[in-house]
């Protein structure tokens, strides 16, 4: 269809209802409008929430964990893990006393990295003759008490089980001169009081004897008087060394060289960075000292170090398998951590609402509707106890609401490999537990916050690039097909789903054949998918392709029968808007030339299609380059702070001048146009207000507008826009920044009419 008048594309009412009316100019801050008065969620909370969750992938340096099995490395839950553990008689109420092995003691002695406070300790543990230390499972919390121990009694050191009520540990337990060692759970020791302590000391003086509980309590040490201490983990760096040189010990080689290898290698510099167990970081000293020996090269070193985070998750889960009574609180924490994988570097009040919804979907899955929910405990979700047991952490940062920059505290794992690990075990190993999951992350697409909808979606890809065919089929698929301007969101949701699954290169050819068959067959909600996931990540990888399927789709009056009339569609926009975002992520290039050469067509469609392409980019700020192209590791410094609220088309030029000529010719063609241009000149009033709130972009708008003009309608054009803003009752135009564009093309535009 070629005929100009049949094939245009009518705008929608509300693009032009109100243009150019007095008291109707768009403020610099309008969030939730776009181009011809779309709705649509803020751009700079979109692009936050998308470039923070890119990471969530098995594509790149976490390939390693696309393999469903897991190795078994032997690791124990304590600092000492060579052959041998210590662990409760789970099924005896007697006490018992079993000495520790000489070997074992050595073993401490030659390897023990002292914590921070390990004077403080020795001290307490000296006066007292007892010391509760307070420290959380995998902190080597063990083997600092056997340290302690070995330094009283030389050796003469006892693991006592059976004892969990100390008043049972009297003098008839308890030898002359000997060290115990007593490891008490959260709730025995949550009975713990002073009383207890102070008797069970006087016995041990009178005994010449130590003893040292182990426990976590959190944030009590203050209730036991002066017998509790907590118990840092040590020095990982040093930790490393001292197991290095005591496994090097023996052999011909050089601890300086595989230090400076291990410093060199991106994934272990990672897993050290990223506070690893005590017992991890000996593993690791392990697996280096192999290397040195010539047993295993350096990648084998970072895949068996990788592996390693993967037995953390895996350990996790395992708390799913415990007592019936322990069920609750285990779904609770599985729930956070879940949670937490998928929202990973946001506010902690995100991820704690998110994983309470899901632990409560969770236990209804496992007990049955009629459920009380897990998180009822007034203190359930207290950040010191979810954090410690996730291994995750919280910082100070920033995050976009409505389009401004606000602080707030961020939540995330110390070590960013486990989201991807912790989400692909789950697929893998779990198969009921995420179905659960998958109906809490659908459920989330009608979330309104990007932060939330977006993120969701993300993870809801990776789960689809693990299993695209059950994934695209039973979720993403239908949310593709939602219908209606209520379902939009969804259709969204669907289409960076895709466009994270294709991250995954194995998942990139299927994605786009599947979203060029909904271009060819699909209908409408299914081609307002394909459009929308054309204009992310999977659109920059296929350049040309991309723009040639967004071409089609954004032009769907081509597609209709001989004489039926164009209605306007909801295509135009999702597809222009698609366009727009590939130049962001830095095709700005392929995509100025295209638009360009749209604008020169002699079918209608296309040239609406350039029209509202043009008015996308005249909409989009600069934080939107920013964060995307950041993001993904390429070189650009557009981003600048005091450049973020600026148009995006001036960030570019004043950072790629060349591009200039393409920019004006496009963005005059566009405010020149008949039937659009009124959107287009309600975009371009928003560069006014925001120059001027910033001197800097004030000098760069004013030397931009001068290349606006070719002949005296551009001039026209311009001074009447300048002096309709002047005349604005709700917001006029200051006068100052006025005279200065006023001028910047008064020259000129007296020029051009002589």
């Amino acid at each position: 269809m070629s005929d100009d008048t049949t094939a245009s594309t009518p705008s929608p009412a509300s693009s032009s209802a109100n243009a150019g009316k007095p008291g109707n100019e768009p403020s610099d801050s309008s969030p939730s409008s776009g181009p011809g008065g779309a709705k649509e969620p803020d751009q700079r909370d979109l692009d936050e929430a998308y470039a923070r969750g890119k990471r969530l992938t098995t594509d790149g340096t976490m390939n390693f964990n696309r393999d469903a099995s897991i190795e078994d490395l032997q690791l124990g839950d304590r600092y000492i893990y060579n052959n041998y553990n210590y662990r409760s008689f789970s099924d005896a109420d007697a006490f018992r006393a079993v000495p520790v092995r000489e070997k074992d003691l050595r073993w401490v002695r030659s390897r023990y990295v002292p914590v921070a406070n390990y004077a403080d300790l020795l001290d307490t543990l000296n006066h007292t003759q007892v010391l509760v230390l307070n420290g959380r499972p995998g902190t080597g919390r063990f083997t600092t008490a056997l340290r302690l121990l070995d330094s009283f009694v030389s050796g003469a050191i006892s693991h006592v089980d059976g004892a969990d009520d100390l008043n049972k540990f009297d003098e008839s337990h308890i030898e002359d001169d000997r060290g115990y060692l007593m490891e008490l759970s959260r709730p025995q020791a949550e009975a713990l009081t002073e009383r207890v302590l102070e008797a069970l000391s006087g016995r041990l003086a009178l005994k010449g004897a130590y003893l040292v509980v182990i426990c976590h309590r959190d944030g009590q040490d203050h209730m036991l008087g002066g017998f509790t201490r907590t118990c840092p983990p040590p020095n990982i760096d040093d930790l490393v060394l001292r197991h290095l040189n005591e496994e090097l010990r023996d052999d011909d080689c050089d601890v300086d060289a595989v230090l400076q290898q291990l410093y060199a290698s991106h994934d272990l510099c990672v897993a050290l960075a990223a506070a690893p167990k005590p017992a991890e970081a000996a593993q690791i000293a392990g697996f280096l000292a192999e290397m040195a020996r010539g047993e295993i090269d350096l990648s084998e070193v970072e895949r068996r170090a990788n592996l390693l985070v993967r037995r953390q998750v895996e350990e996790w889960f395992a708390e799913l398998s415990g007592p019936a009574g322990t069920l609750p609180e285990a779904i609770r924490m599985t729930a956070f951590r879940i949670s937490l994988a998928v929202f990973h570097d946001s506010e902690y009040d995100v991820v704690v609402k998110a994983g309470a919804t899901l632990a409560t979907k969770l236990l209804k899955k496992a007990k049955g509707d009629h459920v009380r929910k897990p998180e009822e405990s007034l203190f359930a979700e207290d950040h010191g106890v979810n954090l410690p047991a996730s291994r995750a952490t919280m910082v100070d940062g920033t995050v976009s609401f409505g389009g401004l920059e606000t602080p707030t505290k961020l939540v995330m794992f110390a070590d960013e490999r486990f989201p991807v690990v912790l989400l692909s075990h789950l697929w893998h190993r779990h198969h009921k537990l995420r179905e659960a999951v998958l109906e809490w992350l659908t459920d989330l697409s009608d979330d309104h916050r990007p932060m939330v909808w977006v993120r969701a979606a993300q993870a809801m890809g990776l789960f689809c690039s693990l299993s695209f065919s059950s994934t695209f089929t039973e979720n993403i698929g239908p949310l593709a097909e939602t219908e209606g301007e209520e379902g939009e969101r969804r259709r969204w949701y669907a289409a960076i789903a895709l466009d994270h699954a294709a991250r995954d290169e194995r998942i990139a050819g299927p994605v786009f054949e599947r979203l060029q068959e909904w271009r060819r067959d699909g209908n409408e909600a299914q081609q307002w998918t394909a459009a929308a996931a054309l204009g992310y990540d999977l659109g920059l990888d296929r350049i040309d392709d991309a723009l040639r399927e967004l071409r089609v789709l954004g032009t769907p009056s081509e597609r209709l029968p001989a004489l039926q009339k164009a209605e306007y569609s909801d295509l135009v926009q999702v597809a222009s808007r698609s366009i727009a975002n590939l130049l962001t992520f830095g095709a700005v290039t392929t995509v100025l030339e295209r638009i360009s050469e749209w604008t020169r067509s002699r079918r209608q469609s296309v040239r609406d299609l350039a029209r509202w392409s043009i008015a996308y980019l005249i909409h989009l700020r600069g934080h939107s380059r920013y964060v995307l192209v950041h993001a993904v590791g390429r070189s650009d410094q557009l981003g600048t702070a005091n450049r973020r609220r600026w148009p995006l088309l001036l960030a570019l030029l004043e950072k790629e001048p060349d591009h200039t000529r393409e920019v004006s010719e496009l963005v005059r063609w566009g405010l020149g146009g008949r039937d659009h241009g009124e959107v287009l000149h309600d975009q371009f009033r928003r560069w006014v207000h925001v120059a001027e709130k910033d001197p800097v972009c004030l000098d760069a708008l004013a030397a931009f507008m001068p290349h606006l003009i070719v002949g005296h309608s551009d001039f026209r054009r311009l001074q009447h826009l300048i002096e309709r803003m002047r005349r604005d009752w709700s917001d006029p135009l200051n006068e100052d920044t006025a005279l200065v564009l006023e001028n910047s093309i008064l020259l000129h535009g007296e020029r051009t009419a002589s």
